[in-house]
This record gives C-alpha cells, sequence and structure tokens, in this order.
C-alpha cells in the first residue's frame, strides 16, 4: 500500500469522532488544540473522499437477528457473488476472503424468521453460489464501534466521554419515527437535526429529542469507519475458534484486551466464537494468533481467512481501496418496525 496522504491530525480527528460521533468542531477543537475551521475542513475533505464516515445501526432490544455467514463459489464467481449480495439490505458487511471460504457476509434481518428466508430464500440461491455455512450470532464480545487508533492521550480521551447509552433501557422499544431517524443516521451519522427532519417529517426539536431517548436507552450505537488509506492496519483477517460454554464470559473480557481485535461475536455453530482482526502486516496474522493463546490458553483457533477485499462495510459499499462510494440503508423505511 502507498504512503498514506493524510497526516497524524487527520487521525487524531477520526479517533475523536469515534469517541465521539456526533460531537460539534467547536467543542473538539479544545480537545485537539485546533481551531474549529480546520477540523471541519479536514473532516469534510475525508469524508468528500470516502476515506471516513459515519454510520448508526440499531442496538439494545432493537438489535436485529444476525448470522455470519461462510460461502463458496464456483471458481472465478466470487467476486461477482459479493457484489450481487452488497445491493441487498439484510447483507450487512460483505467480505471477499482467503482460505476454506470465498465470502463471508455478515447478514441481519427484523426477526430469526426473516433471517432464516433471506438465508435459505435468497443466499442459497445467488448463482455461483456452491454451498453456505451460517453461523446465527448470539451476542457480540465486542463491537466493532470501540475500535480505535491510538491516536489519542488519556485526557483527551477523558474530555470526549460520554455516559449515553451506558445504562441501556431494555424495555425500551423503537418507534416507526425511530427507525426513519436510524435509517437517515446510517446513511450519514454526523447529518443534522435540520436535514433530519426534512426526511423523516418530524421538527428538528423533536428530531433532537427522540435522538436523545435513542442514546440514553443505548437503542442507537453510531461507528466511524474508514478507508485503509487513513489507517496503519492493511490487513484483515477473521479467526474461526472455539470454546467450552462455560468459559464463555470469562473470555469476552480478555478478549477486549487483544490488541488489533476489533469485532467479536458469539455464535450457534462448531466455531463459537469469531474474531475480527485489523494487522499491520500479514506477518501479524500468527502473531496475533500466539498473543491470543496467551492470554486465552482454552481458545482454540480452528481456522482463519485473510480478508482480500471488502466489499461492504456496515452498509457502506466500498472500492478497491475501502473507500466508500455509497450507501446500502441497513433497514428499509418501516420494515424492522412492522416485524417487532
Amino acid at each position: 500500500m502507498r504512503d498514506s496522504p493524510f497526516d497524524e491530525l487527520d487521525i487524531a480527528i477520526v479517533d475523536a469522532v469515534r469517541s465521539a460521533p456526533r460531537v460539534s468542531w467547536r467543542n473538539l477543537a479544545p480537545v485537539l488544540g485546533v481551531d474549529p475551521a480546520t477540523i471541519s475542513r479536514r473532516w469534510s475533505r475525508m469524508h468528500s473522499e470516502g476515506v471516513a464516515w459515519v454510520t448508526a445501526h440499531p442496538a439494545g432490544s432493537a438489535t436485529p437477528d444476525c448470522a455470519l455467514v461462510e460461502i463458496t463459489c464456483v471458481p472465478g464467481r466470487s467476486g461477482t457473488v459479493a457484489d450481487v449480495l452488497a445491493a441487498d439490505i439484510e447483507a450487512a458487511t460483505v467480505k471477499l476472503t482467503s482460505g476454506a471460504r470465498n465470502v463471508v457476509v455478515l447478514a441481519q434481518a427484523p426477526d430469526f424468521d426473516a433471517l432464516s428466508r433471506y438465508l435459505l430464500d435468497r443466499v442459497e440461491h445467488v448463482p455461483g453460489v456452491t454451498s453456505i455455512h451460517s453461523h446465527i450470532v448470539t451476542r457480540s464480545a465486542l463491537e466493532a464501534s470501540r475500535w480505535r487508533e491510538g491516536a489519542l492521550n488519556e485526557e483527551q480521551r477523558r474530555q470526549l466521554r460520554t455516559d449515553a447509552g451506558t445504562r441501556p433501557d431494555h424495555a425500551a422499544a423503537l418507534q416507526a419515527p425511530d427507525h426513519r431517524i436510524i435509517r437517515a443516521l446510517n446513511i450519514d451519522g454526523r447529518m443534522s437535526f435540520e436535514r433530519i427532519a426534512t426526511q423523516v417529517d418530524l421538527s428538528p426539536v423533536a428530531v433532537r429529542r427522540r435522538l436523545t431517548r435513542l442514546e440514553e436507552a443505548g437503542l442507537i450505537i453510531f461507528r466511524c469507519d474508514t478507508s485503509r488509506l487513513i489507517s496503519g492496519h492493511a490487513v484483515a483477517a477473521v479467526y474461526f475458534g472455539s470454546l467450552d460454554a462455560h468459559e464463555l464470559e470469562e473470555a469476552e473480557g480478555r478478549i477486549r484486551t487483544l490488541p488489533g481485535v476489533r469485532a467479536c461475536s458469539i455464535v450457534a455453530g462448531p466455531h463459537n466464537v469469531i474474531i475480527d482482526a485489523w494487522l499491520r502486516s500479514t506477518a501479524e496474522t500468527h502473531d496475533l494468533e500466539r498473543r491470543m493463546r496467551q492470554v486465552l490458553p482454552a481458545l482454540r483457533i480452528r481456522d482463519r481467512s485473510l480478508v482480500l477485499r471488502t466489499v461492504k462495510l456496515l452498509g457502506r459499499v466500498l472500492d478497491s481501496e475501502g473507500r466508500s462510494v455509497r450507501s446500502v440503508p441497513l433497514l428499509a423505511e418501516d420494515s424492522a418496525a412492522e416485524h417487532r
């Protein structure tokens, strides 16, 4: 990969937005020690070039049913299969991978029946698919929204820390207007209240009130993603591992401490722990695996794949360098509300 055209301030801005996705540039300026106009100009450049963006998705009791799907394809058809699935709102993330599977998909649906229909009636019948192996996600041990580049110091992180969403209301539920707000924020997580209001047919004051409720109830998660052009982590890997059921809870805390681990899902299947990692080089693939074994002796890595190309990342279709080129919203207008 060629040298990045982005500098340390750009990376710090991105990391700050990861910590506080909707922070105002005026409030961020004293944290980074630069003026708001500089931050605005740099973020606008990164966003317009598709190398940094903010998305939102449901969380807590509103989380859709998910499955990690391994797909094998007819030789020469994996790219086409990935592109076809990337157009589906149910296919949140689509990756072309090395090893025993050609494509890995994070599939989402409003409920288990809808997820089953998508896997059985859609994915299995895409031309070029020869087999699929589905792993139903039972819980997320580590969300990719918590990923940080480490560009901020502890004091900067403290200043950006927020209590929103730390005490989720498990009895809360999304209403139809909430789904429309989240859908708009999936396209642009930093969209202004005024712009959201024009899309969801509410006043800006009502949008602000509803969004505050969603955050306080833990019903929405924001995350900032980037192209590999702006990150030193040029290689992504997926590890398929197994743990005994009684070891899962303790293991979750240890997995979160591992450098490079971006996300971890607990799934129902022969590999009940699936780990996504960002690495600086292919040589780190086995280094991280050794580290996992040291921290978690009971974890047995059964297989691993390198990501050859990320075609879609949480609703964003990417080009060959990981730049966002278009959005495929994760939720149809009110489809999730109709199913719940």
